[in-house]
């Protein structure tokens, strides 16, 4: 390695404070503090080598009043937001009054009018029209009634929207399973028989249909009507339209085609009144699992942050954030040393790429943007005043602002869908779909390439933009690692830098030496395997970011810190990075048990057992873009 390298390299392991202009005591004092937090969540009854997650987190539970940091930072953003809406800030405002006032009506509402849904209701609040016309159930936001109908953008052009159509997700049957307890709220058996008998056949249905991989077809509407008895008004009050020249302009991708030509042809010949029964409990159901199960101010921001995203970023955004800029510029710094390293990655070619590959993954490398905060790039105030200008909240019935919630979401999703060459503005483009609990981890979309760091993450403990590189790198570094390395797993290297769907991406997906990567991932047995890819190549990343290509730590003495005594450099960044997983250990549902995630990370990374004494295993690590260990000798940079 040459001089001027060495010398980048540990200029970045070093806590530069004059480049800050930042007081050193307010340095000193956030890495204390991080340190510190660190030592509380110990659990020295186990050793690193065995269980590291237990290590690093065991003692979290005993330490905090949180269920994990999410929960900390998560509860941060509200108090602040909580603070704004009961206060006077922005009522005099002139650049987005009307938005301000719709927010602070549905905040009003949610923490002032208790009348909740939770609890066995009376059989006819099912059936009135309280909830929703039954014809009108996708305008009204309830969707996975029969079918899943969403808005994204064409495989092939990512900036052109159009409809996908499927069979509802198998989660759907949490909700069949509430409505059939309501049904069983009838007396009359010969009414809710119906139901009972629609909800069968259809799970029925899905069962015999549903296959891993279906195939996808592309089709107009006329198409679509002549291979599915889809009625003509199902889309007149989905999309506004009426007549079938409108809805020819649309593209459709359908997929299950088998199950919903199966599912309409018996919906045709249902009956009407059992039908529209299960239709309107399932819309019950909907606004029951939406609205908050513990109505408090806290409670009411959280709900507000998924389903008002726009409105709560905003807010946030121009009134409480502070350090945009100087966030920003750190996480450019973080995903610049990631990028570069990738690049190393790519000069080895551990995966035998061709010449043609390696320039694809090159262009999609170089093409990672990062995004802070879920707001479209548009800054005029006259955007965020009327964006949810059709809706209409009051401040004194809150189930009814969610209806109209519900239903506006719907609304800003299809806007534009019949207009000529329907494309995506990406002026306008933000991510409004249709979660229950808004995200606060980063993200990464394949169709824009981009990683969304949302601006509630950005709070200590998980970051801060004075902390010491060392904090930001292992745990920012390595979740943005994350992200970014799902640009290239099995289904994001199939996207282009565009993100468009590439044969070149499909090449690289069926070559022998990534298929074997990838089988190396396989064990232990994994709830997602992308996941678990984009974990071990994240933080396998995010370490040689921060300490050069084959670090071997068993060649170095460590000067301590001045934060930190006990721990050496490497050993701290592991701890660093686990605190992102501490916590009470969560249901299993999109990735890994967090603790398994954690040690079967660090399993993987070959450093790990040298950081911390451990008996060094002869098995193999999974390593997938990273180039093999004799290709790196004499790189080692010491922090």
């Amino acid at each position: 390695m040459n001089r001027a390298s060495l010398m980048g390299s540990l200029l970045l392991l070093c806590c530069c404070l004059v480049a800050l202009l930042i007081p050193i005591q307010a340095l000193v004092d956030i890495n204390v503090a991080t340190a510190n937090d660190i030592h509380s969540n110990l659990n020295r009854t186990t050793s690193p080598c065995t269980n590291f997650w237990n290590f690093a987190c065991g003692g979290f539970s005993s330490a905090s009043e949180y269920v994990d940091n999410f929960e900390r930072v998560e509860d941060q953003f509200a108090s602040a937001m909580v603070e704004f809406m009961e206060s006077h800030l922005g009522e005099n405002d002139t650049l987005a009054p009307r938005l301000i006032g719709q927010m602070r009506l549905y905040y009003k509402a949610c923490t002032e009018d208790m009348r909740k849904l939770h609890g066995n209701p009376r059989p006819e609040e099912l059936v009135n029209h309280w909830t929703v016309h039954p014809k009108k159930f996708l305008v009204d936001g309830l969707n996975g009634v029969f079918i899943d109908e969403r808005v994204d953008v064409a495989a092939n052009d990512s900036m052109r929207w159009l409809v996908q159509i499927k069979m509802p997700d198998p989660a759907a049957r949490y909700s069949d399973l509430r409505v059939l307890q309501l049904m069983r709220l009838y007396e009359e058996e010969w009414y809710t028989w119906g139901v009972f008998e629609l909800v069968e056949k259809m799970h029925q249905l899905q069962d015999e249909y549903r296959a891993q991989n279906p195939l996808v077809y592309t089709w107009s509407y006329s198409e679509l009507r002549r291979q599915i008895p889809i009625p003509h008004s199902f889309f007149i009050e989905l999309l506004g339209g009426n007549h079938t020249e409108e809805f020819d302009r649309l593209t459709f991708e359908v997929s299950d085609v088998e199950y919903l030509r199966e599912c309409f042809r018996f919906l045709r010949d249902f009956a009407r009144d059992p039908k529209d029964t299960y239709i309107r409990a399932r819309q019950y159901v909907l606004v029951e699992e939406s609205e908050p199960r513990e109505r408090n101010p806290r409670s009411c921001i959280h709900h507000m942050r998924a389903y008002l995203p726009l409105g709560m970023n905003y807010i946030y955004d121009r009134f409480i954030y502070q350090n945009r800029e100087q966030d920003a510029q750190k996480l450019q710094e973080i995903l610049s040393n990631l990028k570069a390293t990738f690049g190393k990655y790519l000069d080895a070619n551990r995966l035998q790429l061709t010449t043609d590959q390696l320039a694809y993954v090159r262009a999609k490398l170089k093409g990672i943007q990062i995004r802070i905060g879920n707001l479209p790039e548009e800054k005029s105030p006259e955007f965020y005043n009327n964006h949810y200008g059709s809706a209409n909240f009051t401040r004194t019935n809150f189930l009814a602002n969610l209806l109209e919630a519900l239903a506006l979401r719907t609304r800003l999703q299809n806007a534009g869908l019949l207009e000529r060459d329907s494309r995506v503005d990406l002026r306008h483009y933000y991510v409004n779909d249709n979660v229950r609990k808004a995200r606060t981890s980063p993200f990464y979309e394949n169709e824009r390439n981009t990683i969304t760091v949302p601006m509630e993450f950005l709070q200590w403990p998980l970051f801060d933009h004075r902390q010491h590189a060392i904090f930001q790198h292992s745990l920012v570094g390595a979740v943005m690692g994350h992200e970014m390395n799902h640009a290239f797993e099995q289904e994001g290297i199939l996207f282009e830098a565009a993100g468009n769907e590439s044969p070149v991406g499909l090449e690289i997906r069926e070559s022998q030496a990534f298929r074997d990567a990838i089988k190396c991932a396989e064990q232990p047995p994994f709830v997602s395997l992308k996941e678990r890819l984009a974990d071990l190549n994240g933080l396998q990343l995010a370490y040689d970011s921060f300490f050069g290509l084959d670090h071997d730590s068993r060649k170095f003495e460590y000067r301590p810190y001045a934060f930190e005594r006990q721990f050496t450099a490497p050993q701290l960044f592991h701890l660093s990075y686990a605190q992102f997983f501490c916590g009470s250990l969560p249901p299993v549902i999109a990735h890994d048990r967090d603790d398994e995630r954690v040690n079967v990370s660090v399993g993987n990374l070959r450093q790990f057992a040298y950081d911390f004494n451990c008996e060094t295993s002869h098995s193999t690590n999974c390593e997938m873009w990273r180039p093999r260990e004799e290709a790196n000798s004499n790189r080692n940079v010491h922090p």
